[in-house]
């Protein structure tokens, strides 16, 4: 199930969770999943667009959807690769970027532009 992040504090504070956390199990994307944040909500308009995060037995997950300009996308761990993937539609739509420490922030500007 999802549930809709409708405001920045609450999108503030599920970034904090998911930075966290990564610290303890994901080292590798602990870095980047700030300036992703900004990049994104750069081009989100909470009034229009939706955050969406994965929600089970009344806990948050790590997995977030967004939907800018009426389109669908999927943030989600990678933990084969290590990485975060941005997804088109769904946990199995098409790879349109990845993301990792090492990504810089023009590689992450660039991606969330072409959304």
């Amino acid at each position: 199930m999802a549930r809709r992040l409708k405001t920045d504090n609450e999108i503030d504070a599920f970034i904090e969770k998911v930075t966290t956390e990564a610290n303890h199990h994901a080292l590798n994307v602990n870095r980047v999943i700030q300036p992703l944040s900004e990049e994104v909500r750069e081009r989100l308009d909470l009034k229009s667009d939706k955050v969406e995060v994965y929600e089970r037995e009344g806990r948050i997950a790590r997995t977030c959807w967004v939907v800018i300009d009426g389109s669908r996308y999927v943030f989600s761990y990678n933990y084969n690769n290590e990485q975060i993937d941005l997804r088109e539609r769904s946990l199995r739509g098409q790879v349109l970027s990845s993301f990792e420490n090492s990504t810089s922030r023009q590689t992450i500007r660039k991606a969330v532009a072409g959304l």
